[in-house]
């Protein structure tokens, strides 16, 4: 199951001297990377050089959360 606010990347921990251990700041999420690489996508489309920035963010974010809904679909068997 793809999670959209896990991290996009993996991480490793680091242990302090006392065994603690700590993650960094996990950066984006799966969810902002898809949009972002779909706003990509969207913005390079000459079809849509009237549209605005705005509606171009929305539309990457549908996109994000449909590829996210679909790769969370049992496998056909």
């Amino acid at each position: 199951m793809t999670h959209p606010n896990e991290a996009a990347f993996a991480q490793a921990g680091f242990a302090d001297p006392n065994g603690n251990i700590s993650y960094p700041e996990p950066g984006l999420t799966k969810r902002e990377l898809f949009a972002a690489m779909a706003m990509q996508g969207l913005g390079g489309n000459s079809a849509l050089n009237q549209a605005s920035a705005q509606n171009i963010a929305c539309w990457a974010v549908e996109c994000a959360d449909a590829l996210i809904a679909e790769l969370n679909k049992e496998p056909p068997r």
